[in-house]
């Protein structure tokens, strides 16, 4: 099913005025899916969100999973597809989203979300704990949004913290002592209370900043390589100067450290 949304002042406060949602429920029949890997992932220069259950195990959703070797040969040509097409996998690997009701089967990662070059600067967050609907595949949510009207939390400028200030009270600072049969509630209760202590002398003597909007705050030297590797091997397969796994290869890498980087921050 493809849904089409049009915003004529513009997706996300850019100047996309369209964009497509296809939500796919792909079945197996015989060494086939349903649904073929071109239908799945168009090559479109507007916003696209591919989701749905697609029926597939790929180590990139789900590393932790042994695939057979029939497995990769069904999902390998649908997660080709998607990276050849610019399509970025939205699901964070390893995190189930089927719990099957029988013990004889494993949870799985069946729910897939992708989304294309144009769309996936707006993406926030991919949240699988929404309340149970009674099926055994977990609601999951999607958070898109613009990057620029995002508010930026003001954070600790540490390097403008009054030491003078701070030093003198941290020097002196002793903790109180750990409670003689800890549980575990009593041992965190315990800990937060002296790092509470901690922290606040850190904070009352730190004055704060909000950066630009326009600032990333998980980017990093890495990415910047990445990116560089990355665009380099694009403009090389234009040219015919490299293949086309090389430049699969250096996107879908870049791609995922961007995730990496947005979730440890």
């Amino acid at each position: 099913m493809a849904v089409n949304i049009h915003s004529p002042e513009g997706l996300f406060d850019s100047s996309h005025k369209l964009f497509r949602l296809y939500n796919a429920y792909s079945i197996a029949s015989g060494h086939v899916r349903s649904v073929s890997p071109l239908d799945l992932f168009p090559l479109h220069v507007f916003p696209t969100l591919v989701l749905g259950d697609l029926n597939l195990h790929h180590s990139l959703s789900d590393p932790l999973r042994i695939m057979s070797a029939y497995e990769l040969y069904i999902s390998g040509p649908y997660f080709t597809q998607a990276s050849d097409n610019s399509f970025a996998l939205l699901n964070t690997p390893g995190v189930f989203t089927r719990f099957p009701f029988t013990h004889s089967h494993r949870p799985g990662v069946l729910d897939l979300a992708f989304a294309n070059i144009a769309l996936f600067p707006f993406f926030t967050s991919w949240n699988p704990s929404l309340p149970p609907t009674g099926s055994d595949h977990a609601a999951l949510s999607l958070v898109f949004s613009t990057p620029l009207l995002r508010s930026i939390p003001a954070t600790p400028d540490w390097k403008r913290t009054d030491w003078t200030r701070a030093g003198p009270p941290l020097r002196a600072f002793t903790p109180q002592a750990p409670p003689a049969f800890p549980s575990p509630h009593t041992l965190d209760h315990w800990f937060d209370l002296n790092l509470s202590k901690v922290t606040h002398v850190l904070t009352s003597n730190t004055p704060t900043k909000r950066p630009s909007s326009h600032s990333k705050p998980w980017w990093n030297a890495d990415l910047s390589t990445l990116r560089r590797i990355s665009y380099h091997t694009t403009r090389l397969r234009r040219k015919d100067l490299t293949s086309p796994k090389a430049e699969r290869l250096a996107r879908n890498t870049y791609f995922k450290a961007i995730q990496v980087a947005k979730r440890l921050h």
